[in-house]
């Protein structure tokens, strides 16, 4: 009985063993078809490729990633409450979470290769909900709090980004750089709605809670009186515990709905009897893929340029207060940030789906130390502001496309999942080590010109890593397992 497969994968020749180092031919170079039929075919997908888009959307849309809106606004006000300095409470709340979170994905991206992505991602998802409506119960107690964050990280990253990659990719052939860009602008979108909402949450009507430039403890001693300098009729927000509650219910009503009916893959063998689901995908197993040249560049490029603008987010309310602008305008700025990311996203997206050359990725970041040199160039100007949020904001959604889609053209499918979830690992760990080590400089020194500094040398090299990637191999195309065999239509796996 013949295989069955989505309807865009169809066979070709042997994949090229050595993706990293053989040159594109004119057979190998994206279609030369117009861009109006490049949007038709997308749009005209099957149901069930537009129907798991859906759900990864709706993945995407309650992972940690999207969540991070919160964080700048949770540290602080955690900091305010306790007592802890700001740098403590960055480490508590962002890096050591995001450090520890994304570790598992190598080992998560293995089973969806072997099991099936519906599979993992229904238990991770129902477990990323019960671990965030237990945050709350941490405090006063650093050790469980900490234990609890680290565990809604692990899930969340299970459910959400180890999962989605591996469905769009396997879904979306010849369309993987623009369904990668929808993931990251679902992410940007729903990040610039929620940062001005996170902070309502936290805060209320109240002013929001700053560091203050200041490392020392902003309470009162213990057993001193407290003075309310609120009125009691205003909405003082549900705190940095209660607004974890109503992010737990979000998780669950967006989440497992999404798991359970709209996550599927394509089935690519009907052969009798057990089967992994990657035995007959094209490309590279992890052992080979993990030697490249092109896989290695791709994973320390994106690495030092994610360190920008995360670092920017995190610190944005302190950094930025110390050139006399409020927490409201800050606020409206990663607005920018994040709505700007869409616009990199899309562009990012399309661009890898057709470029002929890698040299594309350099200008893709290339903003990254632009928007950088601004922000420590800038006083107090508004203007300067927000034309250095937009540029960080583009490159940080470009960057959210770049790694998925150019592992897939260097390595193909075979270990994909592993593959992505290796390289979110690492860059991940330096998401959550950046804002911290920026922190920690700028304690150290009083300013935040030397860390500023060290982030545009970081990212200027990431730029000509971009550079010095190796030219595109031939396209990976799914193999029959019997000569002549005949497509079916698509159909998913659970």
């Amino acid at each position: 009985m013949p295989p069955t497969t989505h309807s865009s994968v169809t066979p070709g020749s042997p994949p090229n063993p050595d993706p990293s180092t053989t040159a594109p031919t004119p057979d190998d170079a994206p279609p030369k078809g117009s861009w109006k039929q490049y949007v038709a075919d997308f749009v005209n997908s099957p149901r069930q490729a537009k129907t798991a888009l859906m759900g990864s959307l709706m993945l995407v849309a309650i992972s940690p990633s999207a969540l991070s809106a919160l964080t700048p606004y949770v540290a602080p006000a955690y900091a305010m409450n306790t007592g802890a300095t700001p740098s403590n409470a960055i480490l508590l709340f962002v890096t050591v979470p995001l450090v520890i979170g994304p570790l598992l994905l190598p080992v998560v991206g293995r089973r969806v290769d072997r099991q099936g992505a519906r599979r993992v991602a229904i238990p991770a998802v129902i477990l990323y909900a019960i671990t965030t409506a237990a945050v709350p119960l941490g405090a006063g107690r650093t050790w469980l709090l900490e234990t609890l964050l680290i565990l809604a990280s692990i899930f969340g990253f299970a459910a959400s980004l180890g999962v989605v990659f591996k469905v769009i990719s396997t879904w979306f052939p010849k369309h993987r750089g623009i369904g990668f860009g929808l993931v990251g602008v679902v992410s940007g979108l729903a990040s610039a709605v929620l940062s001005p909402v996170c902070q309502w949450l936290v805060n209320g009507n109240t002013p929001a809670a700053s560091s203050g430039g200041s490392d020392l403890p902003t309470t009162p001693p213990s057993g001193a009186p407290t003075v309310s300098a609120v009125d009691p009729g205003v909405f003082t927000g549900f705190g940095w515990d209660g607004v974890y509650y109503l992010v737990a219910i979000a998780i669950a009503v967006i989440g497992i709905p999404a798991a359970l009916w709209l996550i599927s893959e394509p089935k690519v063998t009907t052969v009798a009897g057990p089967k992994l689901l990657e035995a007959d995908l094209p490309g590279l197993p992890f052992r080979a893929a993990i030697r490249t040249r092109a896989w290695i560049f791709i994973v320390l490029l994106l690495t030092f340029v994610s360190t920008g603008p995360v670092s920017i987010r995190q610190n944005a309310v302190d950094l930025f207060g110390q050139n006399g602008i409020d927490s409201s305008t800050v606020s409206l700025g990663l607005s920018v940030l994040f709505s700007a990311s869409v616009a990199g996203l899309l562009v990012a997206g399309a661009v890898l789906d057709r470029a002929r050359r890698p040299w594309i990725v350099a200008v893709l970041i290339g903003t990254v130390p632009v928007g950088l040199a601004l922000v420590l160039i800038n006083g107090s100007s508004l203007a300067l502001f927000y034309v250095a949020m937009a540029f960080l904001g583009f490159a940080t959604g470009a960057e959210s496309a770049l790694g998925p889609a150019l592992i897939a053209k260097y390595l193909g499918l075979k270990s994909f999942g592993s593959m992505q979830g290796l390289t979110l690992a690492i860059s991940g760990s330096a998401l959550a080590l950046a804002p911290y080590g920026v922190s920690a400089i700028k304690s150290g020194t009083g300013s935040y010109t030397l860390p500023l500094l060290m982030l545009v040398v970081l990212t200027g090299i990431a730029v000509v890593l971009a550079l010095l990637l190796p030219k595109y191999p031939r396209p990976w195309v799914l193999q029959t397992p019997a000569t002549g065999a005949v497509p079916g239509p698509p159909t998913t796996t659970s």
